[in-house]
């Protein structure tokens, strides 16, 4: 009964997803729901398959955009909020323009890059690195900003450093909130990087959905819309057991 029960628990996402998916393809089969409307979720997968040389030329150029933009914009936004953290002066001087950049809509910038850098991959690199920028930099912040004032005291009555403090208390302090920063900015930097694209870009993810759905082509569209849910879903839950895995061995 226990394996069971793990068994049973490893296999709930795919359980699910075999039901969702399958009531998808019974409401439409059944109700003979207009393909405009809800395209066949089997159609949509084969669809991959047959066409896969065509939809890797898009969905690569998105994963090359992500896997740049949002490793860059992550390192920088957790790097300035430790920063922050330690020197209140950086803080005062920087924080207020930091914000203003948080509550910018990203993708009121993508005309202008597009003007200074022309269409290509570069524009939706930005986008993303700037989107995921802002989610892991906030909640960094927030948990060193958060830090047990005892834990402090504790360190100082010890005599330790600023340096000790920092990699001693601080980094570990921090780390849950770094995590749920770099999970946020899964979600916001892929939705730079398929904004950006649907803007200014001739190719990507982005591009070709909002090419498709000009014309109607929705099992198509919805094909490559599934590819992103399954990646951003991927990337999410590896971060997840990255944090697991880290958080235990402190």
């Amino acid at each position: 009964m226990k394996y069971a029960k793990k068994i049973l628990s490893a296999l709930s996402p795919f359980i699910t997803f075999v039901i969702l998916f399958g009531l998808m393809e019974f409401a439409v089969r059944f109700f003979k729901i207009p393909v405009y409307i809800l395209p066949s979720p089997i159609d949509s997968f084969k669809y991959i398959f047959t066409d896969f040389d065509e939809i890797k030329i898009h969905v690569f150029k998105t994963l090359k955009s992500f896997l740049v933009g949002y490793p860059v914009g992550s390192l920088i936004g957790i790097s300035l909020a430790l920063l922050f953290s330690v020197s209140r002066t950086v803080n005062k001087a920087v924080a207020p323009y930091l914000t203003i950049l948080y509550c910018t809509p990203m993708l009121m910038l993508v005309p202008l890059l597009k003007i200074w850098l022309g269409y290509g991959a570069a524009v939706a690199t930005i986008v993303c690195s700037l989107s995921c920028f802002s989610s892991t930099m906030t909640q960094t912040l927030t948990g060193a900003v958060s830090i047990p004032h005892e834990r402090v005291e504790l360190i100082e009555s010890l005599k330790g450093s600023k340096i000790q403090q920092f990699f001693l208390i601080t980094i570990p302090s921090v780390l849950p909130s770094i995590f749920t920063g770099l999970r946020l900015g899964t979600i916001t930097a892929l939705a730079g990087v398929i904004g950006a694209e649907m803007i200014g870009d001739t190719q990507g993810t982005g591009f070709i959905i909002r090419l498709l759905s000009t014309v109607y082509k929705m099992k198509e569209m919805f094909a490559y819309v599934y590819l992103l849910m399954a990646f951003g879903f991927i990337i999410y839950d590896l971060i997840s057991l990255l944090e697991s895995k880290v958080i235990k061995s402190i």
